[in-house]
């Protein structure tokens, strides 16, 4: 068997209907495809079941006990992961859906290619917000452009990609349209449990980090849909703005300490210092003064400009003046 497609879900039978038809549409052999149900409540676990009944012979629903808004995306990709039996795996949030039924063929025939083995196979998507198409470069669909001139795309289109070409396209690939061998996914420890924002971004830094063959095929296989900010159903709006700096600053602080290649480490250290200064100012915005200062005096090392100097500065002020603010109770973070 060559893939396992990973597709976690919870209370939106509706849309993981959707989800799974577009991955049962792929027009490929050795195909298997775990559904992981993370807690699904009353009254959506009555559509859960009917669709479980319905489902195909290549479908096998994993389900987790019930827990307050659910064990999150990284546990649930890593139990779907441990029950897998395919070569390579692949990912699919419930809420969006592969676009290409050819998607995976054209995959198996890069992993049958002359590069043995691939580890990494990343894809496009488009992204859409309120059903309208969003033109800016999001992931890294922009790859192509930013590569060295000399390089070229092999016979198949594929581009034969490191860690340092990667990191020169703007953001880092989805999910959605990234396969990987599963022994790589074993290799680096899977999805890191401990984050509930951009627990992707964390795992794509640790994949690219240690593959050895990683291929980039500029071809847009799924659609995403852009979570609406108004709703608590999505892994990005669960959690606060501060909140989510706060993943951020950890799964970048993991990639400076632990990444093998220099490029990755340098990478996560510039964007560790963007980020702390993003909290910082959040922080300040949210007047917990005292936290901001520490945050923007962390980034002011790498970071130096007088202007951020000034910032530190100031905040110092307004955390020794600011007396009457009520201390924030211990180990509670602000909210966003």
């Amino acid at each position: 068997m060559d893939f396992t497609v990973l597709l976690p879900t919870r209370n939106r039978p509706a849309l993981l209907q959707r989800a799974l038809a577009s991955v049962l549409a792929q027009r490929v052999d050795g195909l298997e495809v775990l559904v992981i149900d993370d807690g699904t409540t009353d009254p959506f676990a009555g559509p859960l079941a009917a669709l479980k009944a319905a489902r195909d012979q290549r479908v096998r629903f994993l389900h987790l006990p019930p827990r307050p808004h659910g064990h999150g995306q990284s546990h649930a990709l890593n139990v779907g992961a441990a029950q897998a039996s395919g070569r390579y795996l692949c990912f699919l949030d419930d809420d969006d859906e592969w676009t290409d039924p050819h998607y995976l063929a054209c995959a198996a025939g890069i992993i049958d290619g002359p590069d043995q083995p691939v580890d990494l196979l990343f894809f496009d998507q488009i992204a859409f917000a309120n059903g309208r198409r969003l033109e800016q470069t999001i992931w890294i669909e922009d790859l192509a452009q930013v590569l060295p001139p000399a390089m070229r795309p092999g016979p198949d289109g594929a581009w034969r990609v490191d860690a340092a070409d990667l990191l020169r396209a703007h953001g880092f690939c989805h999910l959605n349209a990234t396969i990987i061998r599963r022994d790589l996914f074993n290799e680096i420890g899977g999805f890191d449990n401990a984050l509930r924002y951009e627990c992707d971004r964390d795992f794509y830094l640790r994949a690219i980090d240690r593959a050895r063959v990683i291929t980039y095929l500029p071809r847009a296989v799924a659609r995403h849909n852009v979570p609406d900010p108004t709703r608590r159903d999505n892994m990005s709006t669960l959690v606060s703005d501060t909140e989510k700096r706060f993943f951020q600053t950890t799964l970048l602080g993991k990639a400076i300490l632990f990444s093998r290649q220099e490029v990755v480490r340098a990478f996560a250290r510039r964007h560790h210092t963007y980020t702390l200064k993003h909290l910082a100012t959040s922080l300040y915005k949210g007047r917990h003064y005292g936290l901001a200062r520490q945050y923007a005096l962390e980034a002011l090392p790498v970071g130096f400009n007088l202007k951020w100097l000034a910032f530190c500065c100031w905040l110092g002020l307004l955390a020794a003046f600011d007396l009457r603010r009520p201390r924030q109770a211990a180990g509670q973070v602000p909210g966003g």
